[in-house]
C-alpha cells in the first residue's frame, strides 16, 4: 500500500466530509470503509422493486441549507442538491384535524391559530429568536468544538443568553409546557423534540433552541440521501485519495506514542504520514489501540456508553398512489407537507411509548414520523408508483430479545401499517405494491456503529452530548494519542446529517500541522446583547 497523508476509519457523511475538506487542503488521504458501499447514515437502497428508493436511516437532512459544507465544497458542482420544501412539517390526529408547519410564517401561525391564538404567537416570538436572530449563534456552536458551560457563559451575555442557557433546566416535556398550552400543540412539538432521539431526562431541554431554529430547515436530498456521501466521495477521488472499500480495521498502530498506521482484517498495514481519523464509535476507536492511553474515566465512560432506550422501525411502501391523510378535509395544506407525525394525540401518549421502549415494551402507542419522498422529488419511484415511509419509535430489545424482530417481523408489520391506515384513506392492499420493514435489528446489521439500533450512535442524553460527547477528554476530536482523531457521530455535535464533526476533525488538523487551507473556519459562538 502507498503512504497517506491521513487515514480515516469509515466512510459515512463525517469520514468523507473530513476527506473532502484535507484533499482541499491538498493531502493525500485514503478512507477505509468495512462494507461494499458507502454512506453509513446516509444511504439509499431499493429493497423492495426496481427504481423504489428508500433512505433506511437519514432521510430529513435538518437545517442542512445553512450548512458551510454547501459552499466550502461547492457540492453542486458534485452532484449534491436538496429540496427544501414549502410546507415542512404537520401533525395529524385521530380526529381529523391537523397542524401544519409552513416555509412561511403567516401560513404557519394561522395553523396554529385554529387551536391556540396565544400559541401562534409564541411560535411567532421563538421563531424571531432562534430560526432568524441567534441563527448565527447557533450555527458557530454547530460547527466549533463545544466549549465547557464557563466559557460558554463567559461568550454568552445578556438576558436572549440567559433565557438560552435556561434550557438546560428543563426535560423534554416541561420545556414545551413551558411555551404552549394548546394540548394538540404541545404534542406535535413534544413528538418533534423526540425527532432526533433525543432521550427525556432533566437538561434535556437544552437542545430546544437548536432544534426549533430548525423546524422551518428540513431539505430532502435530490436522489437519495447517498448522494451526499457521492459527491464527498467526487472531491476526494479528484484530490488524488482513495475509497478501500470490503476493508474492516482491526487495529490502529502507534509508533514513538503517535498514531501512524492502520492494520486491515487480511493484516494490510496502511501508513499514515500525518494523522489517522476515526469516523466509526468513539468505544469501537478505543478497543482499536491499546486502552492505557486513554484516562480511567473517559475508558469507563466509553466501555459504559449509553446506545440509547429507543430506535426506529420503519415500514418502507412501494405505492401505485401516494398516501392521503383523512385530516385534508381539516386543512388541505397536509398533502404537501414533507414530514409528518401521528400515531400520538396527547402528550401524556407521547410519554407513555417512551415509557414503554424504555422498558423493553413494543409500545401500545406507536408514534413518529414519516414521508412521501416521490411526491416532492420523483426520482424516488418510477414515473407511475410513489415511495413512503413510516418510522415509529421502538425499542431494539422487544420483551429483552432483539431477535423477537426475526420472529415476529409480519406480525410487527402488520400492525404498524394498520396504525398508518387509521390516518389515511387509501392505504388499502389495492395500491400497495410492497412492504419492507426495517427493525432496530436491522439498523445494526447494517451499520455495525449503530449498536442497540443507536441511528444516532449514542444517545442523546446530557451526559453524551456537548462538552460530554463523548467524553471531556475527546469532545474536541483530538485524542491523548497525538495524530488520532475523532470525527463520527458519536463525537461532539455528532449525531445528525450536518458534517460537523468531520468539519470540525478538519479545522483541528489543520491548525495542528500548519496546512493551508482555502476555506474560512465558522467564528467562535459569542452573543452579547
Amino acid at each position: 500500500m502507498p503512504n497517506y497523508d491521513g487515514v480515516i476509519i469509515g466512510a459515512g457523511h463525517n469520514g468523507l466530509t473530513l476527506a473532502a475538506y484535507l484533499s482541499l487542503a491538498g493531502l493525500k488521504i485514503a478512507v477505509v470503509e468495512r462494507n461494499s458501499h458507502i454512506g453509513g447514515g446516509t444511504s439509499t437502497h431499493e429493497p423492495l422493486l426496481p427504481g423504489y428508493k428508500f433512505n433506511l436511516h437519514s432521510n430529513f437532512f435538518m437545517g442542512f441549507g445553512n450548512s458551510p459544507l454547501i459552499n466550502d465544497l461547492q457540492l453542486h458542482r458534485y452532484g449534491f442538491s436538496y429540496i427544501e420544501p414549502p410546507v415542512q412539517q404537520a401533525a395529524t390526529f385521530r380526529d381529523g384535524s391537523c397542524v401544519v408547519i409552513h416555509k412561511d410564517l403567516e401560513k404557519t401561525c394561522n395553523s396554529l391559530s385554529r387551536f391556540s391564538k396565544s400559541d401562534a404567537d409564541t411560535f411567532r416570538e421563538l421563531y424571531h429568536l432562534y430560526a432568524v436572530k441567534m441563527k448565527p449563534l447557533l450555527g458557530s456552536l454547530m460547527y466549533n468544538a463545544p466549549l465547557p458551560l464557563d466559557q460558554l457563559r463567559d461568550r454568552l451575555s445578556g438576558p436572549e443568553a440567559k433565557e438560552f442557557l435556561s434550557h438546560a433546566e428543563h426535560d423534554l416535556f416541561s420545556v414545551v409546557r413551558k411555551y404552549f398550552v394548546d394540548d394538540r400543540i404541545r404534542t406535535l412539538f413534544s413528538s418533534y423534540m423526540h425527532v432526533i432521539a433525543t432521550e427525556n431526562q432533566p437538561g434535556a431541554g437544552m437542545v430546544f433552541p437548536a432544534i426549533f431554529s430548525n423546524v422551518t430547515g428540513f431539505t430532502l436530498p435530490v436522489g437519495g440521501a447517498v448522494a451526499l456521501p457521492n459527491a464527498l466521495r467526487r472531491i476526494l477521488e479528484e484530490g488524488g485519495g482513495k475509497l478501500i472499500l470490503d476493508s474492516e480495521v482491526k487495529e490502529i498502530k502507534l509508533e514513538s506514542g503517535k498514531a501512524k498506521s492502520i492494520v486491515l482484517d487480511d493484516r494490510t498495514v496502511i501508513e499514515a504520514n500525518y494523522f489517522v481519523a476515526s469516523a466509526i464509535d468513539a468505544p469501537t476507536t478505543m478497543k482499536m489501540i491499546n486502552e492505557r492511553v486513554f484516562s480511567d474515566e473517559a475508558r469507563s465512560k466509553l466501555d459504559n456508553w449509553h446506545w440509547g432506550n429507543h430506535s426506529l422501525v420503519t415500514l418502507h411502501l412501494a405505492l401505485k398512489e401516494r398516501p392521503i391523510y383523512k385530516s385534508r378535509e381539516f386543512d388541505a395544506d397536509i398533502d404537501s407537507a414533507f414530514n409528518i407525525f401521528f400515531g400520538m394525540d396527547t402528550i401524556e401518549q407521547v410519554k407513555q411509548c417512551f415509557e414503554h421502549c424504555e422498558q423493553k415494551k413494543f409500545p401500545d402507542v406507536l408514534m413518529g414520523n414519516g414521508a412521501c419522498n416521490s411526491s416532492l422529488d420523483p426520482s424516488y419511484a418510477p414515473s407511475d408508483g410513489h415511495s413512503a415511509f413510516w418510522w415509529p419509535f421502538a425499542p431494539y430489545e422487544v420483551d429483552g430479545k432483539s431477535q423477537n424482530w426475526d420472529d415476529q417481523k409480519d406480525y410487527y408489520l402488520d400492525c404498524i401499517l394498520n396504525n398508518w391506515r387509521e390516518y389515511t384513506t387509501n392505504l388499502r392492499e389495492e395500491n400497495i405494491r410492497g412492504k419492507f420493514l426495517f427493525t432496530p435489528l436491522d439498523v445494526e446489521r447494517l451499520n455495525i456503529n449503530m449498536r442497540k439500533g443507536a441511528v444516532r450512535m449514542g444517545a442523546y442524553i446530557p451526559s453524551q452530548l456537548g462538552i460530554n460527547r463523548p467524553h471531556m477528554e475527546l469532545s474536541s476530536t483530538r485524542t491523548p494519542v497525538e495524530g488520532l482523531y475523532l470525527c463520527g457521530s458519536s463525537s461532539g455535535n455528532g449525531g445528525g446529517v450536518n458534517g460537523a464533526p468531520g468539519y470540525i476533525a478538519a479545522n483541528a488538523i489543520t491548525n495542528d500541522f500548519n496546512f493551508q487551507r482555502p476555506w474560512n473556519p465558522v467564528s467562535l459562538p459569542e452573543w452579547k446583547n
